[in-house]
């Protein structure tokens, strides 16, 4: 599965809404990606608090400051 390459506008997001933050539950992807994950502008429930900076330092770090995105239906 081909992996989105975009180094640009990137966001530390939440995998599981109930997961947490820690870095277990931290994907970097960028804002189109972003876009298209099924929690975004979900209204009807709360987000999950915010990752500390450090968090997502470590996951940009992590993820090589690219877009983790490897789904079908963004790119």
């Amino acid at each position: 599965m081909a992996r989105c390459t975009n180094t640009k506008n990137l966001e530390v997001h939440h995998k599981r809404v109930d997961g947490g933050n820690e870095l277990d539950n931290a994907e970097v992807l960028c804002q189109d990606c972003h876009a298209n994950t099924s929690s975004y502008g979900d209204t009807e429930h709360d987000s999950p608090p915010a990752f500390t900076q450090k968090t997502k330092d470590e996951a940009l770090e992590q993820a090589g400051n690219r877009c983790e995105c490897t789904r079908i239906s963004c790119h």
